[in-house]
């Protein structure tokens, strides 16, 4: 690991308002970010809209094989689209993957509020209209994680990659206010209200993203280093090309990508050939492992049958519960980025998973004495209501460690495939458990979360054998905490001025925004 710490502009502590690169540079962040505020609130509105009356009437009543189906058909048309969305982010850049999530947001949300209308058959126009944004939100998701670790400034690019999935959790926050406060309503716009406000933000997506550069990485892989250095310049050294961090970020970059492609690294037959690359896309797959398959999806999708088994029926205290608890979790997660700065990525999640299998074990017991209860047990109702915010607290605070590692770990030349691989797995597991859930949870109730403790605990024992450490990198040095000295990089040293230890006022702000 290079002393890139103590380059002049990474040590800077001029705060980014002040920094007008640094403030175009957020605009461009800004896209992702709305983007995952519409994901959030996207993801949110089917479980809050299962509360509603209103809207099981105007989809016909559908069964829980009928809602898992709904459930699940966005990531079934997320896993077809993945590898087109892969090769266009690989060849033509990465702005496309987020115009293509725009336009699917705008047409399924349209799609999706007609349904129930005279004449409508609502329950095929909804899943229509989830097919649709399905195709939207894996584009998102796979152009997204390559952009939020290939354009920040150094100095805020863990700390921006690992705040990614907050903004899911104010989307999902948004979702169940709105849906909160529409549940006073009692006829189909109760649910039509929260559906078609997905639109603005859809708008704002595919239209500010017509402003947003290439990333300085997909530049120089197609040759333009005019441009990607002229991004750096702009963005990251305010105006200044000879900026010794600018120097150093094109030339490190610029190796690193030349090195990869003297290796044929971004051929599938070299990929699968290198140990250290089916490390990457195993942990990859492991942190989807992790995010789909811990039991999460039970409360994100299934919040309403968690409480419906321990007595808790009205809809207005059902989505007022989850209204809260998605301000909980994000601010856990906040909390946990940085954290994240100081104690790494892995030992987190060590520390995480115990305590998800403890509040899983709990929610199995407090439903368990519920359901075996004569006349309900209110204490055991309340036990629930506690243990879903500590579990989900639990999760969120791992959610900036499984969204940004798998981007982080790949090189830029297998990184679309590394994020394709990532996406097919999230996108299986998706469908799989939500679906899953859905017939599991009517049929066995509480007796199914056992299901998740057991793989819990496999998870810990994965995370504990295989997972590498990647704090203090710079995202292309990450290469070499998989292969070591095998990789050459420009070192940091020669851009640092001898005597720039002994200026005053230059405290380290690894990663400082």
């Amino acid at each position: 690991m290079s002393d890139w710490h103590n380059i002049p502009n990474v040590r800077d502590t001029t705060k980014w308002y002040n920094d007008k690169g640094r403030m175009k540079l957020n605009f461009f962040l800004s896209i992702i970010f709305v983007g995952m505020i519409l994901n959030g609130y996207d993801g949110n509105i089917i479980a809050g809209l299962q509360a509603f009356d209103a809207w099981h009437e105007d989809l016909g009543n559908p069964g829980g094989v009928g809602i898992g189906l709904l459930n699940a058909s966005g990531y079934i048309s997320g896993l077809l689209v993945g590898p087109v969305i892969a090769y266009i982010d690989e060849h033509f850049g990465r702005k496309w993957g987020i115009r293509f999530y725009g336009y699917c947001l705008l047409i399924g949300s349209i799609i999706g509020c007609v349904a129930g209308v005279k004449g409508i058959n609502g329950y095929a126009a909804f899943i229509c209209g989830r097919v649709v944004i399905g195709f939207g939100l894996a584009s998102f998701l796979l152009t997204s994680l390559a952009v939020v670790q290939e354009i920040p400034h150094p100095r805020s690019r863990s700390v921006i990659a690992q705040s990614w999935d907050s903004y899911y959790i104010i989307g999902s926050t948004i979702a169940a206010w709105v849906i909160f406060g529409t549940s006073y309503i009692s006829n189909s716009w109760s649910w039509r209200i929260p559906y078609i406000l997905q639109v603005p933000m859809a708008l704002y997506c595919l239209i500010a993203v017509q402003f947003v550069p290439e990333t300085p990485r997909f530049l120089i892989s197609k040759g333009r280093d005019e441009e990607a250095l002229q991004f750096l310049a702009d963005y990251h050294g305010n105006g200044n090309y000879d900026d010794p961090l600018v120097l150093f970020e094109f030339n490190e970059i610029r190796e690193a990508i030349n090195q990869e492609k003297a290796a044929k690294a971004e051929q599938w037959t070299q990929i699968l050939k290198s140990r250290s690359n089916l490390h990457r896309l195993f942990l990859a797959v492991l942190m989807m492992f992790l995010t789909n398959m811990s039991g999460s999806s039970i409360i994100y999708f299934y919040y309403t049958i968690v409480f419906e088994s321990v007595g808790i029926t009205n809809p207005t205290t059902q989505t007022g519960i989850n209204a809260g608890l998605n301000v909980f979790t994000w601010i856990c997660q906040i909390a946990f980025v940085y954290v994240g700065k100081h104690v790494g990525r892995r030992p987190i999640l060590l520390w995480l998973w115990p305590c998800l299998l403890v509040a899983l074990a709990g929610l199995c017991a407090s439903s368990g004495v519920y359901s075996n209860s004569a006349d309900g047990n209110t204490h055991a109702a309340v036990a629930t209501v506690v243990l879903v915010w500590l579990y989900q607290g639990a999760f969120n605070c791992s959610n900036p460690v499984l969204y940004s590692y798998p981007a982080e770990v790949q090189t830029f030349s297998m990184r679309s495939k590394g994020l394709l691989v990532w996406n097919t797995v999230s996108q299986f597991t998706g469908a799989y458990v939500v679906f899953v859930d859905a017939v599991a949870l009517d049929s066995i109730g509480y007796k199914y979360y056992p299901v998740y403790m057991g793989l819990v605990i496999i998870q810990w024992v994965l995370v504990y054998l295989y997972m590498v450490e990647t704090k203090g990198y710079t995202l292309e040095e990450i290469a070499q905490a998989f292969e070591g000295s095998t990789v050459n990089l420009v070192p940091a040293e020669a851009y640092i001025p001898a005597d720039y230890e002994a200026q005053p006022g230059n405290a380290a702000v690894d990663d400082k925004k």
